[in-house]
């Protein structure tokens, strides 16, 4: 965790050590149970802090590096929280911090889908987030039709989004995890499918990426096609990677192939690193006229 300080001296930090053997110690921040994965982290920390919350609240994994951070932000929390839009979490009040839909949007989890349609690999968490589930969890509202956010569990609140639900509500869905048959991971794939309605009231929240990576980022190619076009260089570049992977493994080694796709390579590489690279200036050209145009107090 020393990244945080080194990487984000500024940012102020509630570090919760899961599988600490005495949660009761006044050195490091404890949980009531080590379950629920990262869900009884940030539901301990609502509870504890609920009348005293700061503006946003940035709740994230302890890594700084992991496959499911942004592409675009170089996998890396640090560069995520540096180029990250108060703005728009304020005016939204709930980001999730992941861009990309997959895995998790569209359409993703149904309380109600038949047993003999259930996908038990990709989505094992879907069999027991059942109507019965999701009523012990929210007693008041209807079962939704879907229930879909893109994975996996990090996001900003506002502190008035946080408040806008009751004390008890985050103590209810914490005594839920506590209590719950269900095991550490399955109840917190349940809790990571659930923070949407939470803080917005809808079950689906699926927005564009292109515009969660401008507005959010200030990386702005220009529309979702845009977007999707870098996305499909990069696949290509991936491909050619591999394929270079498996030439060079041969014996003997076919040098015009590796050559031809070393060129190729080195093109893909090209575009994707300038088309980067346009993102973040055109951002970045949006933000300062933004703050241009900020009435002056």
């Amino acid at each position: 965790m020393s990244w945080i300080g080194r990487e984000l001296p500024a940012i102020n930090q509630s570090l919760y050590v899961v599988d600490d053997p005495d949660p009761a110690s006044n050195t490091r921040a404890g949980i009531p149970k080590n379950k629920g994965r990262e869900a009884m982290v940030y539901l301990t920390y609502i509870i504890e802090n609920y009348d005293s919350l700061p503006h946003t609240v940035l709740f994230f994994h302890a890594h700084r590096f992991t496959w499911h951070n942004n592409i675009l932000l170089n996998l890396d929390t640090a560069l995520t929280v540096n180029r990250l839009s108060d703005a728009r979490v304020a005016r939204k009040g709930y980001m999730n911090f992941r861009c990309h839909l997959d895995p998790g949007c569209p359409d993703w989890i149904h309380p109600t889908r038949p047993k003999d349609e259930l996908d038990f690999d990709k989505k094992k968490e879907e069999q027991y987030f059942t109507p019965e589930v999701w009523h012990q969890l929210h007693p008041e509202a209807p079962v939704p039709f879907a229930i879909s956010q893109p994975c996996c569990a990090q996001f900003a609140v506002s502190g008035d989004r946080i408040r806008a639900r009751p004390l008890s509500d985050y103590v209810r869905y914490r005594n839920w995890l506590l209590d719950t048959a269900l095991t550490d991971e399955i109840s917190g794939r349940i809790m990571e499918y659930s923070w949407q309605y939470i803080f917005t009231g809808a079950s689906e929240y699926c927005p564009s990426q292109d515009d969660c990576y401008c507005d959010g980022y200030g990386i702005c190619f220009g529309g979702d096609y845009k977007l999707q076009e870098w996305l499909d260089i990069l696949r290509r570049r991936e491909i050619t990677d591999e394929r270079l992977s498996e030439v060079t493994a041969k014996k003997p080694a076919n040098e015009d192939q590796i050559f031809a796709l070393t060129q190729e390579r080195e093109k893909l590489q090209e575009a994707v690193e300038q088309l980067k690279k346009d993102a973040y200036d055109r951002g970045d050209r949006m933000r300062e006229r933004q703050a241009h145009e900020l009435p002056s107090r």
